[in-house]
């Protein structure tokens, strides 16, 4: 009989909270108006956000390939992005986002070291979530100072954040240890043994500080204007008047809390980071739910697809290249 993880169970568990929220709060709002609010999008603003999806994923995918050939884990551009939208599906369907670091997997598939492809992948979360952070701690110190009270969560979004790069640039025993207790769980057993022979060499070659500084700043100032743009768009598609800076402010800080583990995709979490945020400005519940959700759809949802097809058509092609071998 197969054992039970309890690690795996318990971040389900935790995942669960995101999904009651969620829908406690279309009940709250009754589905019918989240329906008649998307009837009604501006479709030529609503396109133009869409628009923005593909700028979005290859500039995010120039940022992380840029760390993956410092670690010579860096495939071609195509294969690249396959790759990053499969990590955008996976992350999607598991809780915490957990699906995300598989790509560490399909690098390895592709021929790369799998010790730094598992490296390269950590960092690469780090970097991607780290600016988001402290973007978000610069919004509501300045923009929103009576929603301080997210300050807390923030900064215990930034230690988790930092905490896998202080793992992947110490080394050493502790590292090891902190690495087989977070990472291997959601590893499948066949795979375990070549991850724990290997795990010791995951900080023979971490990414230089230069191209970390590079990363940070490519997501601070390319990604986030866009990812405020995009739902800034999105918002003028449902008629929301509230100005090009404050939705895009709001939307980040929400993007930021979705990292919490605690909601698959962080479905619930958002909508209530929305409504909190928007009810400064008079918005009703509804429209703020409708907005983040339409958001999730252009930002993470429409890629994903995508990344499922990329995931099947390489998973078969695995089972088949195994098959016959």
């Amino acid at each position: 009989m197969t054992k039970i993880n309890g690690k795996i169970v318990l971040e389900s568990l935790f995942s669960s909270i995101g999904i009651i929220l969620f829908i406690y709060l279309i009940w709250s709002v009754k589905l019918s108006s989240i329906v008649e609010a998307i009837s009604h999008i501006n479709l030529l603003y609503f396109s133009i956000s869409l628009l923005l999806t593909p700028i979005i994923v290859m500039v995010d995918t120039c940022r992380w390939r840029s760390l993956a050939k410092d670690q010579d884990v860096d495939l071609d551009f195509s294969e690249m992005v396959k790759i990053y939208t499969a990590g955008l599906f996976l992350s999607s369907v598991t809780p915490g986002a957990l699906g995300a670091y598989i790509r560490a997997k399909l690098l390895h598939d592709k021929g790369k070291n799998l010790s730094r492809s598992i490296s390269n992948v950590v960092v690469d979360v780090s970097m991607r979530t780290l600016p988001l952070h402290l973007a978000s701690i610069f919004i509501l110190i300045s923009l929103f100072p009576a929603r301080s009270s997210l300050l807390s969560v923030i900064l215990f979004l930034v230690a988790l954040s930092v905490l896998p790069l202080v793992v992947i640039y110490k080394g050493g025993k502790l590292s090891n240890r902190l690495v087989k207790s977070l990472f291997l769980p959601y590893i499948s057993p066949n795979y375990a043994d070549t991850v724990v022979k290997g795990v010791g060499k995951i900080f023979d070659k971490p990414p230089r500080f230069t191209s970390l500084l590079k990363s940070m700043l490519v997501t601070g100032v390319c990604l986030i204007p866009l990812m405020g743009l995009q739902v800034y768009m999105v918002s003028l598609s449902m008629g929301i008047d509230v100005p090009l800076l404050d939705i895009a402010a709001i939307w980040v800080v929400s993007l930021s809390i979705t990292c919490l583990p605690i909601s698959i995709s962080g479905l619930g979490v958002r909508e209530w980071s929305m409504a909190y945020m928007l009810n400064r400005y008079a918005i009703e519940k509804s429209t703020a739910i409708t907005l983040s959700l339409l958001g999730y759809t252009v930002l993470i949802f429409i890629p994903a697809i995508a990344g499922a097809f990329f995931f099947i058509h390489h998973s078969v092609s695995r089972f088949r290249s195994i098959k016959k071998g």
